[in-house]
């Protein structure tokens, strides 16, 4: 299978790649595809590549929410309508919720994708086209993380800390107790902590502090390094789906 999955930052792209490797044991390679690659539109964006048997995929960072809709026009219209004898098999689109719900997102990927299927979280659905005569038919799986909360992939991974035991739970708690009162003070919110991705981030870092003091002034990287995140049920309730989606 060739597959594909889009995420919104680096931090996405790293961890995803992170989990497949941890996970299902998928290596990196430099390139897959003989008719075509995954490019990179601007310098916000950036592109691995892992295999598994027969199963390829191409982890695309887009650079951010607002730039899917170019990124899968590129997939649909210029990939795959240049190439429907070789189309890409599946395509998933992890994005973060934030602060929106199921329907205000699936509403806008419904709008990019142009499919007469309804989209779902975490469920397949096939996009079909007849393209030079050739019947295509993609796969299509939005992933909006988490899945009952507001938040992004911080969300997740302190949900994961406060879910391993009760001491967990207290880190998590007091984390975000702490970063709440600084915000409560007008100098840090004017000067540091400016919008909510900030906000979450700190939250994200003040709980590994505490439980991986180590780590605490490292890059996201090697904070997601220090803790078994693949061995955590609500980490793989939300991560499996991309596996399942881009696995034969």
């Amino acid at each position: 299978m060739k597959s594909v999955v889009l995420c919104e930052g680096p931090d996405d792209l790293w961890f995803i790649g992170y989990y497949l490797y941890k996970v299902g044991e998928w290596k990196q390679r430099n390139h897959l595809w003989k008719n075509y690659t995954i490019p990179t539109l601007h310098n916000g964006q950036k592109v691995i590549f892992l295999e598994k048997g027969a199963d390829t995929v191409a982890v695309w960072c887009v650079g951010g929410k607002d730039a899917f809709s170019e990124t899968i026009s590129v997939l649909l219209n210029k990939i795959i309508g240049t190439y429907p004898f070789d189309p890409i098999n599946s395509i998933v689109i992890m994005r973060d919720r934030d602060n929106e719900s199921d329907d205000e997102i699936l509403s806008q990927l419904q709008q990019w994708v142009s499919s007469e299927e309804i989209l779902t979280n975490k469920s397949i659905t096939v996009w079909r086209k007849e393209i030079e005569g050739i019947p295509v038919s993609v796969n299509i799986t939005p992933i909006i993380i988490p899945f009952s909360e507001e938040g992004a992939i911080e969300t997740v991974l302190m949900h994961s800390v406060s879910e391993r035991d009760a001491e967990g739970a207290v880190v998590v708690d007091e984390a975000n107790s702490y970063i709440a009162k600084l915000c409560n003070r007008p100098e840090i919110g004017t000067n540091y902590l400016t919008h909510e991705r900030q906000i979450l981030k700190a939250r994200y870092a003040s709980t590994i502090a505490v439980t991986n003091p180590g780590h605490s002034t490292s890059l996201f990287q090697d904070m997601v390094m220090a803790c078994p995140w693949e061995e955590s049920p609500y980490v793989k309730e939300h991560f499996d789906v991309i596996l399942r989606a881009i696995s034969s």
